[in-house]
């Protein structure tokens, strides 16, 4: 544990350090490419897909600041943000008031647990550009397995990861690895999913997820890996 304790300080570091940086006119630290991202339409046609949102409680892991917590404010009932480093919430915050919205909650967590969260809680978690990044196999199944805690029964997790490695020189950790004397994230050091496998090995296997769907697309703006998988899974 103490090695993955040492990532997760790292990951904090780099954020607090990237996040600290963010403004409402310098909005491209810590996502990189801000309003190309919000003009990437998978986004809008690929998360969510088939099933209708309206009025449901959701919490993004990883929120950073905030840019999907104010694209989707209009299709969720309330969306809560999760994030590891506090300056991300400071400029979550800072970006959800500029943007009119009052309703969320925001929460700075350990980068792997969620103790502040009850049993149960949400209708749908999301997350993306976040989990790609987490370089430590059993890092990201505890995030996974808490995910399904909070979702209330039938509730969706969906998200977005890379998906068949990056090219060389990009680093990557194979997939069930803990890459724990990674030195960068945030695309500096990132994983290898090559196999959908293994996705539902986690998911559906160890965790309990039901009703795998995914769609393999294209990589979005600024990022090295081959493709984009979406997936979505039901507590």
């Amino acid at each position: 544990m103490d090695n993955l304790n040492k990532y997760l300080e790292m990951q904090r570091r780099q954020y607090e350090i990237d996040a600290a940086k963010w403004s409402l006119t310098n909005r491209d630290p810590v996502v990189g490419s801000y309003d190309a991202h919000n003009q990437w339409a998978d986004y809008d046609t690929l998360l969510f897909k088939d099933f209708d949102t309206t009025g449901l409680i959701a919490m993004e892991y990883g929120c950073g600041p905030g840019r999907n917590l104010i694209r989707y404010a209009d299709r969720f009932g309330r969306i809560d943000g999760v994030d590891l480093a506090q300056n991300n919430i400071i400029a979550a915050q800072k970006n959800i008031d500029h943007n009119g919205i009052t309703e969320a909650n925001l929460y700075k967590n350990d980068g792997s647990t969620m103790p502040m969260i009850a049993d149960d809680t949400y209708d749908v978690v999301f997350s993306v550009i976040c989990l790609q990044h987490i370089a430590c196999y059993d890092i990201r199944f505890s995030i996974l397995s808490e995910i399904y805690r909070v979702l209330k029964p039938g509730g969706k997790l969906c998200f977005q990861i890379g998906f068949g490695g990056r090219p060389s020189p990009h680093v990557c950790t194979p997939y069930y690895e803990n890459g724990t004397d990674a030195t960068g994230t945030n695309g500096w050091h990132d994983v290898a999913v090559e196999s959908e496998d293994q996705l539902k090995g986690d998911l559906i296997d160890k965790i309990g997820f039901t009703n795998y769907k995914s769609d393999i697309a294209q990589t979005g703006p600024g990022d090295q890996h081959r493709n984009w998988i979406w997936v979505q899974v039901q507590k």
